[in-house]
């Protein structure tokens, strides 16, 4: 039997190999992996890129003017980042765009829901990758938004830009949209689990970017800011007063204790929200089961980009 010490080590071992592994993933050089740290660029500035494990000499490397800005306990951004894999935090300075603070060791290897019709699992690949570009994709974000004369005015807002990035990234980097789906359905499974990541809902941007453009149409893009030019003239954005609709109706559908459906609740959202979430049911339950179950619902409808 291994000593609570022992096991204490083996733990933090462990975990700093699944951290490395996960930077490497990220294409570090071995210089970058035993720092800690890597600078990457955000348009014409630089984000600082830190570990979790080495915060203090990684943050060592912004300039005081940088750092000011950060909060004087470091305790406060390991509360921050919580167990999430990782976090940005946009800083307001003339070269560094920001500092993304990453921990994948507590990245979930699976998106899962548990509602009336049974437990679901959707496998995820490439967390680490995914996490990390979306992170960036809210300073790329400011960026874009930046140039037109812009401002992020709303957390969902932030989220879906982010997401929007990791679209054209993805398309970019692998010449395929595999993984934006998975995004797509990580979105959905989170929002049905709990309604409460309304904020994260990038599903029915997600949506737009999928029927616009194809992978090939996707490369095209030299930049995120020439695709970000091209695509915001064509989004149709809802408005919060939509998506609390949205919101009450994803609780009512799957939040816990629902009863009996309500074929006339929100009647005007169900079109929409079934298309929304076809393709993750499909995914997760089957083409026959994930129609069987939207008819019953009363969520089959048009699609969901014409309900605008």
């Amino acid at each position: 039997m291994i000593s609570s010490l022992a096991s204490t080590a083996a733990i933090a071992i462990f975990a700093t190999h699944m951290a490395v592994a996960a930077m490497a993933e990220l294409d570090m050089t071995a210089s970058d992996i035993k720092s800690g740290f890597l600078w990457t660029d955000i348009g014409p500035k630089k984000a600082l890129v830190c570990e979790l494990q080495q915060l203090t000499s990684c943050i060592a490397n912004l300039p005081q003017s940088a750092r000011s800005q950060l909060p004087i306990k470091l305790d406060e951004l390991h509360h921050l980042l919580g167990q999430r894999g990782a976090m940005v935090l946009p800083l307001h300075h003339a070269r560094i765009a920001g500092l993304v603070i990453t921990d994948f060791t507590q990245l979930p290897k699976s998106q899962t829901i548990n509602w009336g019709v049974g437990h679901f699992s959707l496998p995820l690949d490439k967390q680490a990758r995914l996490t990390y570009w979306h992170e960036l994709g809210h300073l790329y974000a400011i960026d874009a938004l930046s140039r037109q004369g812009q401002t992020i005015d709303s957390e969902y807002q932030h989220e879906w830009l982010a997401d929007l990035y990791l679209h054209w990234r993805i398309a970019k980097q692998t010449q395929s949209l595999d993984l934006a789906w998975q995004q797509y359905h990580r979105r959905n499974l989170a929002v049905m689990a709990d309604s409460e990541f309304m904020s994260h809902w990038s599903v029915p941007v997600l949506a737009q970017a999928f029927e616009l453009y194809s992978v090939e149409q996707l490369t095209q893009f030299a930049s995120f800011d020439e695709f970000w030019l091209d695509i915001s003239s064509k989004l149709r954005l809802y408005d919060s007063d939509t998506l609390n609709e949205f919101s009450s109706l994803i609780q009512r559908t799957f939040g816990a204790g629902t009863m009996q459906p309500l074929p006339g609740y929100m009647y005007w959202r169900k079109p929409a929200l079934g298309s929304y979430l076809k393709p993750t049911l499909v995914e997760v339950m089957g083409q026959d089961a994930a129609q069987d179950w939207l008819s019953s619902q009363q969520l089959i409808g048009e699609e969901a980009w014409r309900h605008y």
